[in-house]
């Protein structure tokens, strides 16, 4: 399935949302940052399902080798991949549209997001979410962080069980890409503001207080943010439109949110 230009919306997971999100800020203008720009704060996203390829050769020798391999992955393959490649430790059944998404994060220099499903031993359906994101410099990919997430509509993934059933069988249910924000005029300007507003979903509301707003999103704060959903309406003080929003990152009492 060939990649299609998508945006961050298309990614699921609001922790894969807000890694995308944070490559984006961190590219500030080039296609992609430097691997040595990443770093890691607490609450921003979840590390646990990380592998960290180092991209290697050209062209039909390119090769991708493990640089990092986090506990849950290995706990889901059962071995350790560090120094080896992947062509030598991804199954058959998931390397085709493995490598296919690698190549194709290393030739266009964009976000990879790609979406496989399987079915479990009890007849349910698993989805594996992999975001890949490109690093390097002077417009050359170095390296390949890939964010991964088993997804099952039963809540519960048996992690060490579940790579039999992709062995079985693998279907490809999405494949996108996604540009960094070089040579808009990055979702326009934003205002440094101090602004009350109020967050709005199903039967509740909170008050809030907006740090920076543009016209295509804003930086929220408020003590209770952690219970809010990935969907929601801001009303600013002073406006009665409610602006519709999708959190794409999330710290302990502020959130960023694309307007929608």
């Amino acid at each position: 399935m060939p990649s299609k230009l998508t945006s961050l919306r298309a990614i699921k997971w609001v922790s894969q949302r807000t890694l995308a999100d944070y490559w984006d800020r961190l590219a500030a203008g080039r296609p992609f940052p430097a691997f040595t720009e990443l770093k890691s704060e607490p609450g921003m996203y979840d590390p646990k399902q990380f592998v960290v390829w180092n991209v290697e050769g050209q062209g039909r020798q390119r090769k991708f080798r493990a640089l990092y391999q986090s506990e849950n992955v290995a706990e889901v393959f059962g071995s350790s991949w560090l120094g080896k490649t992947m062509d030598e430790v991804v199954p058959m059944s998931l390397r085709r549209f493995t490598l296919e998404a690698a190549r194709e994060c290393v030739a266009s220099g964009c976000l990879v997001y790609t979406i496989v499903s399987t079915i479990d031993t009890n007849g349910h359906r698993v989805d594996c979410e992999a975001l890949l994101l490109p690093f390097g410099r002077n417009d050359s990919v170095e390296q390949i962080l890939t964010s991964l997430r088993l997804k099952s509509v039963q809540g519960r993934v048996q992690r060490k069980k579940i790579l039999g059933n992709f062995k079985i069988q693998t279907d490809m249910l999405f494949s996108g890409k996604i540009r960094s924000s070089v040579g808009e005029n990055r979702r326009a300007q934003r205002r440094n503001v101090l602004r009350a507003g109020k967050i709005s979903f199903a039967d509740q509301s909170m008050t809030c207080t907006v740090r920076n707003v543009s016209a295509t999103g804003a930086s929220i704060e408020g003590a209770n943010l952690t219970g809010t959903p990935d969907v929601f309406t801001l009303v600013l003080e002073m406006e009665s439109t409610a602006r519709p929003c999708t959190v794409v990152w999330r710290k302990k009492t502020r959130i960023g949110v694309r307007f929608t």
